[in-house]
C-alpha cells in the first residue's frame, strides 16, 4: 500500500496526483475554486489545463457500466460510469461530489482509465467490471490503482440497512474493516472497503495508492455538505507516452 498524500501537487484550481507519472499517466482533480465542472465546456477544460487530447465524458448514473474506448468517434456516452483505453490521444473526464474516483492502469497492456465509485458503484464492483474488460485479463498483478478524493469515513454516516446490505453480499472480514460504529452511529469508509476488495481480487498492496483527503472537509464540492447547492469536481486522466 502506498500513500498519495506526499505525491499531490496543489494548484490554485486543482490538484495533480503524481503516483502514476512514471507510467506517463497524468491525473488532475478540480476544486471549488475552479467552479462546477458541469458548467464548463470540453473546449474550456482543454484550454484551462493545457490538454492536447480529445476529452471524452459521460452521463453518470451510479451504474457499473464501463466503456472500453478505442477511438474518438463518440465523445459522450449515456449511462456510463467508467472508461478505459490504450489510446494516448484520449483524455477522460468524470465528475464527483463525494463519490470516489478510482484510477486504473495496467502495466501489461498500457490500458488506463477511471471509474466513478460512490457506494452504489462500489457495491456493484465497478472497478472489477472495468478490469474484466481488459483483454484476457486474469492476472491482476500488473494492475495499478490510485484513489482520488472522496468523502472520508468520519463524514460518511450511514444507516443499519446500508450496513446489512453490504454484509449480505461481501466477505465479513472486509465489511468489518470498512465500517466503524461510534457514538451510536455507523460510518462507511468507501476507500478502505475498495482497498480490501482489490486485495481480494489479487491486486498487490504495493500497487494500490490511498490518501487521507476528504471532499467534505476540504475545498472541494461535496453533496453531503452542500446538498442541492453542490457543484461537481472533475477528474481528468490521460497518458502522455
Amino acid at each position: 500500500m502506498n500513500n498519495v498524500d506526499n505525491n499531490i501537487i496543489e494548484h490554485e484550481n486543482y490538484i495533480e496526483l503524481e503516483n502514476l507519472n512514471k507510467f506517463g499517466i497524468k491525473i488532475y482533480f478540480t476544486n471549488r475554486k475552479y467552479g462546477d465542472i458541469l458548467d464548463k465546456s470540453l473546449d474550456e477544460i482543454k484550454k484551462d489545463f493545457n490538454i492536447n487530447k480529445t476529452i471524452i465524458s459521460s452521463h453518470q448514473t451510479h451504474s457499473a457500466n464501463v466503456e472500453l474506448v478505442k477511438d474518438t468517434n463518440n465523445l459522450y456516452f449515456e449511462n456510463t460510469d467508467g472508461f478505459l483505453t490504450s489510446n494516448t490521444d484520449i483524455a477522460f473526464l468524470t465528475k464527483y461530489a463525494d463519490c470516489l474516483p478510482v484510477f486504473i492502469f495496467d502495466e501489461e497492456t498500457d490500458v488506463f482509465g477511471v471509474v466513478h465509485s460512490g457506494w452504489k458503484g462500489t457495491f456493484q464492483e465497478i472497478t472489477l467490471e472495468a478490469i474484466k474488460k481488459i483483454k484476457n485479463k486474469k492476472d491482476f498483478s500488473k494492475i495499478h490503482i490510485l484513489f482520488g478524493i472522496g468523502i472520508s469515513c468520519e463524514k460518511y454516516d450511514v444507516g443499519e440497512e446500508f450496513l446489512e446490505k453490504f454484509k449480505q453480499k461481501f466477505d465479513g472480514g472486509i465489511v468489518e474493516k470498512a465500517f466503524l460504529k461510534k457514538d451510536n452511529k455507523i460510518y462507511f469508509d468507501n476507500q478502505l472497503f475498495n482497498y480490501h476488495l482489490f486485495l481480494s481480487y489479487g491486486i498487490p498492496k504495493e500497487n494500490i495508492c490511498l490518501n487521507s483527503r476528504c471532499t467534505f472537509s476540504e475545498n472541494f464540492h461535496s453533496y453531503r455538505r452542500d446538498k442541492e447547492k453542490s457543484g461537481r469536481n472533475g477528474a481528468i486522466i490521460w497518458k502522455e507516452f
